[in-house]
């Protein structure tokens, strides 16, 4: 999939609680995100270095994400392997480390860039995060149509799942007609995929 991302949504904060760990894609790309004790974001690739098993269905436990398979550990911040339990001795050598990309929290929303773009997340203020909404079109399609809708007030932005598929993401500035945004924006999902 040939998108020049830079900054793009890939979960709300609040997709994020203590102890799990959320699967997404962004450009045909596994993702696995979770939040450490201490708070920070990690956004990872969603492959174990080891054995390469998805990272998603492991444990975020306080520092640590544990993969499922041969609960090896794995540090927030760094992804750095930290404790091979069949070995518990060894200090795991450096090379052994899951592959991380930039995250940042904004608006309510968690971004993310799979590219070395120095683009800036775009300039919008606090408000209320949208329902996502998933479209099963392209991020081309999508965000061509989104240049003709008119929500007052709210902020859309497009997370390329894969080729075929998108998911909205929008902040609105209030709570005052969330209903009426999320119908608006299912409408839309309902017309590109007719289309």
């Amino acid at each position: 999939m040939n998108v020049t991302v830079g900054w793009r949504p890939v979960a709300a904060s609040d997709d994020l609680p203590a102890g799990h760990v959320y699967q997404t894609r962004l450009c045909d790309r596994p993702l696995a995100i979770w939040r450490s004790i201490g708070g920070k974001v990690n956004i990872w690739e969603d492959r174990c270095p080891h054995r390469g098993v998805r990272l998603s269905i492991g444990s975020a436990l306080g520092n640590e994400l544990r993969c499922q398979y041969h609960a090896w550990r794995f540090a927030s911040g760094s992804g750095f392997c930290t404790h091979i339990p069949a070995k518990p001795d060894l200090t795991p050598p450096r090379a052994i480390r899951a592959t991380l990309f930039a995250a940042l929290e904004h608006v309510g929303l968690v971004w993310t860039r799979l590219d070395d773009s120095r683009s800036e997340l775009p300039a919008i203020s606090a408000g209320v995060v949208l329902r996502a909404m998933p479209v099963n079109r392209s991020a081309a399609a999508v965000e061509t149509a989104l240049t003709a809708v008119e929500m007052e007030g709210v902020s859309l932005f497009v997370q390329p799942v894969t080729t075929d598929r998108s998911v909205i993401r929008g902040v609105a500035s209030d709570q005052g007609s969330l209903a009426g945004h999320d119908a608006a924006l299912e409408r839309l999902r309902r017309e590109l995929e007719a289309a």
